[in-house]
């Protein structure tokens, strides 16, 4: 009750970090679509663009973020083993969490590693020599390592419940997204096959990033925030 009262205010804006389920929210509790504006979520791509990529072999998914419950690492590590027992593909994971020392000690071998948390160029590194980034959360609300893949020029695998999806691999051409846990399996193998696909969402990932999703976009969005305040004065 409280949020109708203040969003359906003439004078409260609405800044949406992506243009779905962001915006929706807004829209739920009565703010009018021309006060709603996109801000996008964003990192600094500039860090991640690869000039020249080169696809790793033998193939190598990447995951980097928290090794916690809601981010489905552990189903990401079953659909891995259980797909690419027999062929030539690593899944590495990167970061820290408190499911870290289990799905170590549990499924640790010379095809899954766990790197542990990697910060500046050894993260930058550990992008440019993968081949597929994948994000397997349960819930998601955007995803800003969706951001550094993709601007690292790596094709990515999401889940339906990746916020980023609607913003960044939908209609984009970048990636694929899963809509349950064994099609994450599936599309990891569509991609390990396809290796003209994987090439093509490479491209499109960082065309992506370089020419529209960036900090001038962010400018963009925000000047015309700026207007509709002026028009108050």
């Amino acid at each position: 009750m409280y949020l109708s009262i203040i969003f359906r205010n003439k004078y409260v804006l609405g800044f949406a970090g992506g243009s779905k389920s962001h915006k929706e929210l807004f829209r739920s509790y009565g703010m009018l679509e021309d006060r709603i504006f996109l801000m996008p979520m964003m990192v600094d791509n500039k860090k991640f663009y690869c000039d020249s990529k080169v696809f790793p072999r033998p193939f190598t998914f990447l995951y980097v973020g928290r090794i916690i419950k809601h981010k489905n690492v552990e189903v990401l590590i079953q659909q891995f083993n259980a797909n690419f027992f027999d062929k030539n593909a690593i899944l590495r994971i990167v970061g820290l969490g408190v499911e870290s020392d289990y799905l170590k000690t549990k499924y640790e071998s010379n095809k899954v590693s766990f790197s542990g948390k990697l910060f500046s160029q050894d993260l930058i590194n550990a992008f440019h020599n993968a081949s597929c980034f994948i994000c397997p959360s349960l819930f998601e609300p955007w995803g800003l390592v969706v951001n550094e893949a993709l601007s690292s020029g790596l094709p990515v695998i999401a889940t339906k419940e990746v916020g980023a999806c609607c913003d960044l691999i939908t209609g984009k051409e970048t990636g694929l997204i899963a809509e349950n846990n064994n099609e994450l399996g599936e599309k990891m193998l569509q991609l390990f096959k396809d290796e003209n696909l994987l090439r093509r969402y490479s491209v499109n990932a960082s065309t992506l990033m370089k020419e529209y999703w960036n900090y001038s976009l962010y400018e963009s969005c925000l000047n015309d925030a700026i207007k509709k305040v002026e028009q108050w004065r």
